[in-house]
């Protein structure tokens, strides 16, 4: 009985010790749906996008698979701190703040902020926003520049939305005066959502990246990933695919940099 049960013994212990890598081979992607053309989901219910196509390359080079998680924009931090999840992406701008607590690999896309509002909006400055209501979507960085910036420009109230189509259409239909976030999304989306134009670009030197819980045993290896991508033309592809040209010289999407580190 003693050897059976020993036999057995080690039969599970072998059988935990197979099954054990299954779960290491994979690669938990948290990502906002809503977020084109860095990500959103397919009428099907995939889910697509300049960084998931990144995300994608970057487990592939890494022999691993990729689960991707339906999450919104704000649970994404929560999510990699808890460790549920093990990449966030959904144009997560590299801050100094972020960097205490949570790790990035190196950026690949350079950004800038932008008040977005109707065409026939008379704003063409930041101080033509005196005593007009704009709108954020709540934890981004236009949220935080808006707050920052809210007396300094006289702005009489920052709206908050969980949803950027959410804020995009109080702006086509007149409630709030503009939107204020970050260009590249908001420019794909006023290809779906007509009426809209670019009313003032706020230069911010945002960059984004995939964001991780700080010291992630893989961020290291998704870093040589991305560096990888940048010197054989694989993130010039993603960025024309998106974008419908190539990335500028010089800018992240080619410059192969090193992990970002907190001030």
């Amino acid at each position: 009985m003693k050897r059976h049960l020993g036999l057995l013994a080690a039969i599970v212990a072998g059988s935990i010790a197979f099954a054990a890598p299954a779960f290491a081979d994979s690669i938990v992607l948290g990502a906002y749906p809503a977020n084109p053309p860095w990500e959103y989901k397919t009428d099907n219910g995939d889910f697509e996008g300049f960084e998931v196509d990144v995300a994608r390359e970057v487990a592939k080079r890494l022999d691993m698979d990729l689960e991707i998680q339906d999450l919104g924009f704000q649970a994404l931090f929560a999510a990699t701190l808890s460790g549920r999840i093990d990449f966030a992406v959904s144009s997560i701008s590299i801050t100094n703040d972020r960097l205490q607590n949570q790790s990035f690999t190196q950026p690949y896309y350079d950004s800038d902020g932008t008040v977005v509002g109707k065409a026939d909006s008379k704003v063409e400055t930041l101080e033509d926003l005196k005593g007009k209501t704009i709108g954020v979507v709540a934890g981004t960085t236009g949220e935080k520049w808006a707050k920052e910036n809210k007396d300094k420009y006289g702005i009489a109230d920052v709206k908050s939305y969980n949803a950027q189509q959410d804020l995009l259409l109080d702006v086509q239909n007149g409630r709030i005066e503009g939107g204020t976030g970050e260009i590249a999304g908001f420019q794909y989306a006023m290809t779906k959502i007509p009426g809209l134009k670019i009313l003032v670009r706020i230069p911010t030197g945002e960059r984004f990246a995939m964001m991780t819980k700080k010291n992630h045993p893989l961020v290291e290896k998704a870093n040589q990933a991305v560096s990888d991508m940048k010197a054989d033309g694989t993130m010039a592809a993603i960025h024309k695919k998106w974008f419908g040209v190539d990335p500028d010289a010089g800018t992240s999407t080619v410059t192969a940099m090193p992990l970002p580190t907190a001030q």
